[in-house]
């Protein structure tokens, strides 16, 4: 059974806590005749042909460029869409919280919900999960038993599906790539 406390980071999170600190004197807030004359004229070119580079698909082509600015009075749309379909992603989740069990589709079966830890289970992998909402990147967490375990109070693992890799908590915070030397060929993750 997963320890009582829950991974309070993801591995998209992992080495993302670095500081930037600038240096030099700070700036009044004025503009003046150098930054008029001479850094506005350069930040104009600069912004400019990297907006014609970036429309042209990066070929510097002038027909693919004007090709390009005819799709934009498209965007809102597809961003609009994009909106609803994150939208009904998350009602599908919230939907799942309430509910005594949930439905996972890569193993084709129901996986019941334990109230007293907040998670949900799947007795036949000896697998436990849950939806890391308290995190910046929201993701799901398993913990099965004979992988995790081997990590004591860490071992939360995440599937991370751009990379088609499985990730394993090895101390606060900190994700690794889950190590070639566990057979990965009966883990499933949420879809």
């Amino acid at each position: 059974m997963p320890p009582s406390k829950k991974s309070t980071s993801t591995h998209y999170d992992s080495g993302s806590s670095r500081s930037h600190s600038s240096g030099g004197r700070r700036s009044s807030g004025r503009l003046t005749i150098f930054d008029l004359l001479i850094r506005l004229p350069i930040a104009i070119l600069v912004l400019g042909f990297m907006g014609f580079y970036l429309l042209s698909g990066a070929t510097m082509d002038v027909n693919k460029f004007k090709q390009t600015l005819s799709r934009i009075p498209e965007f809102p749309k597809f961003v609009q869409e994009q909106m609803e379909k994150k939208a009904e992603a998350r009602a599908e989740y919230e939907a799942t919280v309430v509910q005594d069990s949930y439905y996972v589709k890569s193993i084709g079966r129901y996986c019941d919900w334990d109230p007293d830890n907040e998670w949900y289970y799947d007795p036949v992998t000896d697998c436990y999960f849950w939806y890391n909402d308290t995190t910046k990147t929201h993701t799901w967490q398993y913990w099965y038993e004979d992988i995790s375990s081997d990590y004591g109070d860490y071992g939360w693992m995440e599937w991370d599906s751009s990379e088609q890799q499985w990730y394993i908590e090895v101390s606060d915070g900190e994700f690794i790539e889950l190590p070639s030397k566990y057979d990965t060929s009966n883990l499933w993750h949420v879809e």
